[in-house]
């Protein structure tokens, strides 16, 4: 009975520093932790250079829709999705929430749900520059957001607001109306595993 104890002992003390290390390992995928309104600041800044690199390229030719406060709510949801597929952590620590238009991170909405449909500009973002620093030092962070931005950029908001109510998506399974309630990362996570980065 003794041997049994102390082979119990010894193998749940393998256990803890297993998932020990397992834990310190997921908190160093990202280097830093982010807020949406970091992520947020980094997809104004990225769409802004962009447009200028178009202009640049072809002065005549019409860039696709700018960056509205809509269409920003669905690349911060794409790219809490894919850092949870890839690397098994959330690229920023607000939940995200089933509303009636989609995903939506609220402090995200409190800050520019004054703009409408109007384009997003350098000056409308939250966060200074030294984010976007900061960000792209992030090798992990930097990947997520630019395969975020270079597979749904393309896209205009009310696109991206009908994919995210495709039967069986996160905010599917989630939304009850006028309920605004959150959508599991888990159910984040095994979708996009499944469905987007397949």
């Amino acid at each position: 009975m003794e041997i049994f104890r102390k082979n119990v002992e010894y193998f749940s003390n393998i256990c803890y520093l297993i998932s020990g290390i397992k834990d310190n390992y997921r908190s160093k995928i990202m280097k830093n932790e982010y807020s949406a309104l970091d992520i947020a600041t980094w997809f104004i800044y990225k769409n802004n250079a962009m447009k200028k690199e178009i202009q640049v390229d072809n002065e005549d030719y019409e860039v696709y829709e700018d960056l509205t406060h809509l269409k920003l709510q669905k690349l911060l949801y794409y790219a809490q999705g894919i850092s949870l597929a890839k690397y098994g952590c959330p690229l920023f620590k607000e939940a995200i929430e089933a509303w009636e238009h989609g995903p939506v991170i609220k402090r995200v909405f409190e800050i520019f749900k004054d703009k409408g449909r109007c384009e997003l500009k350098l000056e409308d973002a939250p966060c200074s520059a030294l984010v976007i620093r900061k960000i792209e030092t992030d090798t992990k962070a930097r990947d997520v957001l630019n395969m975020t931005y270079d597979n749904f950029a393309i896209y205009t908001a009310w696109q991206l607001r009908n994919m995210t109510h495709e039967v069986g998506s996160p905010w599917y399974n989630t939304y009850v109306q006028n309920k605004n309630k959150k959508i599991d990362n888990t159910l984040i996570m095994e979708y996009f595993k499944r469905e987007i980065l397949e």
